[in-house]
């Protein structure tokens, strides 16, 4: 006969039992496996793409996510990369590297995230190639797939090196620096048109001799950053820039767009002269986390210049030098950073880390330019120590308090309106105060290489009516 103590047991496995057996009666209908359901997953997109990618380099990660719009869990009985270990392109699932996955589960209305980086080999080719290839997923007998597409680029590679002197870059293939380079003294890189320069982070192009980059209206140069993907398309400080060293002079740059750097032309050339160390036309620099050109001592000619969107200053020209600035256009709006220095500086003196200070003779033409942004002064003059100065600042508007600068055709404190800063147009609208307020001083066409008339406008763009 049972003991008084195991029939006491009885009730407590009954209620245990029927405890379990709610339980799985009562799983929750997302974690329930459904293996008839034929309609398949779906996708955040249909295809994966990658902006141009250069060969041999790693490109940035992409994800895109998987989801179960059904009621019911399902397993994925594989997904599947078509190219397999041979694919340009790495995928991760659920954090786990692989080229094929089997019996991948994901709950009813939840979602799975999968990344991808492509990696491509060079072709020795010169225009970009499509790389191709896709994700196969087959769940419960449906077969789907997401595309994965890029274009490779072969590339000139270099970095940590002295150039060849008298060395020619020219369009066919882009160049990427990895890091800094230097063109020796008495040597000159020559830059044809069309050339593209791809810059890495750190990356700087310092000049003992001098740079010839002769771009056209229709075959720019660009000096740029390195990642092309559109997250990254206008922010300042990716590479660190262009430095013409002391004894750099002879240096010309025409059509040519330098984007995205600590420094777009830093220049420090003390001479005896003033010959311009640098010959700037139809130039768009924009984007730099510190300046756009920044000068020490040196002399210097713009013209048909846009300099915009610079976090320390668009134009400083400190301890003194000879610079001319003609229909020049010099925007700073701080769109996405804050700033305390105005558009352009002017300065006779600069105090060194050592405390002592560098005082020279300084002369500045500004005429028929525009120096605006949203600071109450964007031109700062710092005359402090006492060197002789020339300042020919004619038919151009400033943003600026400064007493007696009205004068001699300028406009002070007036919207020059134009069409969309914060998307980097600065041409003028049709109701712009700068329109005809310019004067005749040889310069015949615009940034655009479009023809200035008789009544020029102020700034880079001249407005061309219909």
């Amino acid at each position: 006969m049972p003991s008084k103590n195991h029939i006491g047991h009885f009730p407590l496995l009954i209620v245990l039992f029927m405890v379990s057996a709610g339980m799985f009666q009562c799983r929750p209908e997302d974690e329930l496996f459904d293996f008839d359901f034929t309609g398949g997953l779906e996708f955040s997109t249909d295809t994966v793409l990658f902006d141009t990618i250069f060969t041999g380099v790693g490109s940035i990660t992409k994800r895109f996510k998987i989801y179960n719009r059904h009621a019911k869990a399902l397993r994925i009985d594989r997904v599947q990369l078509a190219g397999g270990a041979g694919s340009p392109y790495k995928i991760y699932v659920s954090g786990q590297e692989n080229t094929d996955y089997h019996d991948l589960e994901i709950l009813g209305k939840d979602s799975m995230l999968v990344l991808i980086e492509a990696f491509i080999d060079p072709k020795d080719e010169n225009m970009p190639y499509l790389v191709a290839d896709s994700m196969i997923f087959e769940t419960n007998g449906k077969s789907q797939q997401v595309k994965l597409v890029a274009w490779g680029q072969d590339a000139n590679y270099l970095g940590n090196e002295v150039l060849d002197c008298d060395i020619t870059w020219t369009k066919e293939r882009p160049y990427v620096i990895y890091g800094s380079i230097v063109i020796d003294s008495l040597c000159q890189l020559t830059v044809q048109k069309g050339t593209k320069i791809f810059c890495a982070k750190g990356a700087f192009i310092y000049a003992k001799g001098n740079i010839v980059a002769q771009g056209t209206a229709e075959e720019r140069i660009v000096f740029r950053n390195e990642r092309l993907d559109p997250a990254f398309e206008n922010i300042p400080g990716q590479w660190g820039g262009i430095f013409l060293l002391p004894g750099s002079h002879g240096n010309w740059m025409e059509f040519t767009n330098i984007r995205n750097a600590q420094y777009g032309i830093r220049l420090g050339s003390p001479d005896q002269d003033t010959i311009p160390d640098i010959v700037m036309i139809n130039m768009i620099i924009e984007n730099m986390s510190n300046a756009g050109i920044l000068a020490f001592t040196s002399d210097l000619y713009a013209e048909n210049v846009l300099v915009n969107n610079c976090i320390e200053f668009n134009c400083g020209n400190i301890a003194g030098g000879n610079y001319s600035y003609r229909h020049c256009t010099f925007g700073n709006y701080q769109f996405d950073f804050n700033r305390q220095n105005p558009s352009f500086y002017i300065s006779d003196n600069i105090l060194l880390n050592d405390n002592s200070t560098i005082v020279e003779d300084i002369s500045v033409e500004i005429s028929n330019c525009i120096v605006e942004g949203n600071l109450k002064d964007e031109l700062l003059i710092d005359l402090g120590g006492g060197a002789d100065y020339s300042f020919a600042f004619t038919h151009s508007m400033f943003r600026s308090t400064i007493e007696g600068l009205d004068t001699l055709g300028n406009i002070l404190n007036q919207d020059p309106a134009f069409i969309d800063p914060a998307r980097h147009n600065f041409r003028l609208d049709t109701l712009s105060p700068a329109k005809d307020r310019g004067v005749f001083i040889g310069v015949l066409t615009d940034l655009d290489n479009k023809t200035r008339d008789a009544m020029p406008d102020m700034g880079a763009y001249e407005r061309i009516e219909k």
